[in-house]
């Protein structure tokens, strides 16, 4: 696969990542954190849980409407009519109508937060409805992936990678870290909403250190499987070509120090007096996953035949 993109455009990379967080991250955090507020019998977690929710909804809308607008510019794209669409016809319908009908549900539990009180069990369901579609949605573009790249059909023995291939800690890292990003994204939100939502000091001492919590979890995940595909790789690519190496090390840094800004919130007795650790931590988890993707691209552009996807690596290098 060959593309080329301008230099300008990957400081607008974070952008669609974040996009991609919250609509896959954000909907999971709101419904466990109403799981915890059932169990626990406590206020705080349901509220963290409805803030997040409606950051979730805000994030679907945006998502289609990119979606929307995409489809709208490559409808007459050759790609369309190709081959591949034509034998994964079905499997493409279901990577958008999972997701999509994931959405409506999103909408609905959103909306019901008014009557999640007196109907809590059917509440919490209807967020089980949302997020199952959701998470089976990004299998289904796994699946496109493996189908586009490997060119191995799904009735094929071969179609999995076997177990110690780097494709399966790499379809695993987006889970993971679209957990952590969504949960930094939920910080700046808390931030964003105090006025408007204002539940008391007591809340949000609450709900500034359970994101933040949410935050350094999912990022120690991300750290793992990170290691995971690292070791998957180490003995087929050279993963020290510089710029291969110095983007995934300056992705690992970032995610280092926004785990760092999130524990400072954590162990805060006024955690909302901390308000630029917690937008750090968001920026910082952003350039993380951006830089990864970098990483992962130039590994691409290095060994995959027929792939090219330039990216700023090489020209960044030769300023210093």
């Amino acid at each position: 696969m060959a593309l080329i993109v301008p230099m300008w455009a990957f400081a607008l990379l974070p952008l669609p990542l974040l996009l991609a967080a919250l609509f896959w991250g954000a909907p999971a955090i709101a419904l466990v954190s109403e799981l915890i507020g059932l169990i626990s019998g406590k206020p705080f977690p349901a509220r963290a849980a409805r803030q997040m929710s409606r950051l979730a909804l805000g994030g679907h809308v945006l998502f289609w409407l990119v979606i929307a607008a995409c489809a709208a510019l490559l409808f007459s794209h050759p790609f369309w009519q190709s081959e591949f669409v034509t034998g994964n016809r079905l499997l493409l319908i279901a990577a958008l109508a999972l997701p999509f009908f994931g959405s409506m549900a999103l909408g609905g539990y959103d909306l019901g937060w008014k009557f999640a009180r007196e109907r809590k069990a059917i509440h919490f369901l209807l967020g089980c409805v949302a997020n199952i579609p959701i998470k089976y949605g990004y299998w289904a573009l796994a699946g496109l992936g493996l189908l586009f790249f490997r060119g191995v059909g799904l009735d094929s023995p071969a179609f999995l990678p076997p177990w110690g291939s780097a494709l399966w800690p790499l379809m695993a890292l987006w889970l993971p870290l679209s957990l952590c990003m969504a949960a930094a994204a939920g910080l700046c939100y808390l931030l964003l909403r105090r006025d408007a939502d204002d539940w008391g000091r007591d809340y949000y001492r609450f709900a500034a250190p359970f994101l933040a919590k949410w935050h350094l979890v999912c990022g120690l995940i991300v750290l793992a499987v990170m290691v995971w595909l690292y070791a998957s790789l180490k003995g087929v690519f050279n993963l020290h070509l510089p710029q291969i190496f110095y983007a995934g090390l300056a992705s690992a840094a970032c995610l280092g120090l926004a785990m760092l800004l999130s524990l400072l919130v954590t162990v805060s007795e006024n955690p909302m007096r901390f308000k630029v650790s917690m937008i750090g931590a968001a920026v910082l988890s952003l350039v993380h996953a951006s830089m990864l993707l970098v990483a992962i691209l130039e590994t691409l552009n290095r060994y995959v035949p027929g792939w090219s996807v330039p990216t700023f690596m090489p020209d960044l290098l030769r300023l210093f």
